[in-house]
């Protein structure tokens, strides 16, 4: 008897321990299908990074139901249609191609007109009548001199009672490099050419070169780091201007810096990006700094009161401490998440990745169709179509979220989704905001385009001096001022400038408050 029980023990004791081994095994089964996911899509990830598309563009193949629940979205879909539905019938009228029209060329370009007539033998009818001109066909063609390049000789006068013998010269044109040979319009042309068109200055060197001119890119260099010196009392009123504004974005991109104290040439170092998104008369500053941590947050918006629009990145929690700040999230970033899940996530993740795109397609529809009224009606038509669509995107997201692995695509767009959530609706509470940081990210792709050409800064000095001309020359753009004929004009008079109202006109021009003056000669 007492056998029989010992082997009974020792079979529940063997079955305790089985069942102990197997959920052990189904942890692990569940972790290697985890890291299976995980490695998958970073597979495809680095694949489409190397290979893809870089687009993020989407349309869905269905129809999008306002209201969202699985049963309706699965009856919907086109093939479990049953055999019999009545299909409608979309009647196309006929449509005959317009051929398009060029646009006229510029009317202030100067003009050539160059007169065509026929041989004199030629100039008479068919019985011998001399013809004469009764009018004449017109047709424009484009033609174009490269880069013209001049010396201007400037004579200064020299007075006194005998020749030879003088008592007084005439000043010396005040420039914003005094001994240098550049002039506004030159310098301007090397900065325009350089932060709006990505042209660096090793290709300016070889252009000049090219005219028999000997300007070398260390030359140009100093031009351009002096030039910075003389324009800051600019920035820090710009810097000023936003900082008064109640409504502010920021966000970060990388740069290199090869000599920088105490630093490898291959590391790291950012341009911050702050703007002012909405209205007229905006500002976009970038500031150089080789950190991207939350001090740079804090020493950026020291004494901001008003709302800051910022992405996720943790550097931007420090804003959470001061009592004055609003923090308000950008959707375009939560739905980057949601693309990546559906272009390269795992199967399941492809379709909720989906679905969180549909979601924020008619979000995105609902502010495409009112970009253009005023805040308050903005405002209005927002709390009455986004609020609804947001309760059920989130109430979806809570459901799936605990059902996908946690490192999958999916799992990072619902995770980034959820802890953002209260930030990334803050968009409703005023029409003057944005629903995204998609404003500064368009100013920060023409820093990029100018990144790819040059690659890095020699110096410190030189990557202050590529924040302030890029603040400049982007404000000036984004303002509708041409960024050429601001700059040269800035350059001609910030020498002259003594006083703050001085310093204060020059930027108005930049922000399109006041128009650019007529310059003589």
């Amino acid at each position: 008897m007492l056998n029989v029980e010992s082997k009974l023990q020792q079979a529940k004791t063997s079955i305790t321990e089985l069942i102990t081994l197997n959920q052990n095994l189904e942890g692990k089964v569940k972790k290697l299908e985890d890291e299976n996911i995980f490695l998958f899509e970073m597979i495809r990830e680095l694949k489409r990074a190397r290979f893809g598309k870089k687009s993020e563009k989407w349309e869905s193949t269905e129809q999008v139901a306002f209201v969202f629940n699985e049963a309706e979205t699965e009856a919907k879909k086109p093939e479990e249609d049953d055999a019999d539905t009545e299909q409608e019938t979309i009647l196309v009228k006929a449509h005959t191609k317009k051929r398009g029209h060029r646009k006229p060329l510029p009317a202030n370009l100067p003009r050539e007109v160059v007169k065509i007539e026929l041989p004199s033998e030629e100039q008479c009818s068919e019985d011998g009548t001399p013809l004469k001109v009764i009018g004449w066909e017109i047709s424009e063609k484009l033609s174009y001199t490269p880069a013209k390049t001049t010396i201007i000789e400037y004579h200064r006068a020299k007075y006194g009672i005998d020749a030879g013998d003088y008592i007084k010269t005439a000043p010396p044109v005040p420039c914003i490099i005094p001994k240098g040979i550049v002039t506004p319009e030159l310098l301007a042309g090397v900065i325009v050419n350089k932060y709006c068109d990505g042209l660096p200055l090793y290709r300016q060197e070889e252009i000049f070169k090219r005219q028999g001119i000997d300007i070398s890119r260390s030359t140009m260099g100093r031009w351009i780091v002096q030039a910075s010196e003389a324009c800051v009392p600019l920035i820090n009123l710009l810097s000023d201007r936003l900082s008064n504004s109640s409504y502010i974005s920021c966000d970060e991109t990388h740069t290199q810096v090869l000599h920088e104290p105490d630093r490898r040439a291959e590391a790291k170092s950012w341009m911050w990006v702050r703007a002012t998104p909405y209205g007229k008369n905006r500002v976009i500053l970038f500031d150089y700094d080789p950190s991207r941590s939350s001090e740079v947050v804090k020493k950026l918006f020291t004494d901001y009161k008003g709302t800051v629009q910022v992405d996720g990145y943790k550097a931007y929690n420090i804003l959470h401490k001061s009592s004055y700040i609003k923090r308000i999230g950008c959707n375009m970033h939560g739905r980057r998440y949601f693309e990546k899940a559906r272009t390269i996530g795992a199967k399941d993740g492809q379709s909720l990745g989906a679905m969180g795109l549909k979601f924020y397609k008619i979000l995105y529809q609902i502010e495409e169709d009112i970009k253009n009224y005023p805040p308050d009606e903005r405002h209005k038509i927002r709390q009455e179509k986004a609020v609804l669509v947001w309760q059920k995107f989130k109430a979806w997201a809570d459901e799936a979220i605990g059902k996908v692995p946690p490192k999958s695509k999916i799992g990072q767009a619902l995770q980034y989704f959820t802890s953002e959530y209260k930030h990334l609706i803050g968009y409703l509470a005023d029409g003057h905001f944005e629903m995204d940081n998609g404003f500064i990210e368009r100013a920060i792709r023409k820093f990029a385009i100018g990144r790819n050409n040059w690659l890095f800064s020699d110096t410190i000095y030189g990557a202050h001096a590529s924040s302030l001309f890029y603040s400049l020359a982007i404000t000036a753009k984004i303002n509708g001022v041409n960024p050429y004929a601001a700059l040269k004009y800035i350059f001609a008079e910030i020498p002259k400038a003594k006083t703050i109202e001085d310093f204060d006109r020059l930027v108005d021009i930049i922000v399109a408050i006041s128009p650019i003056p007529c310059q003589k000669g």
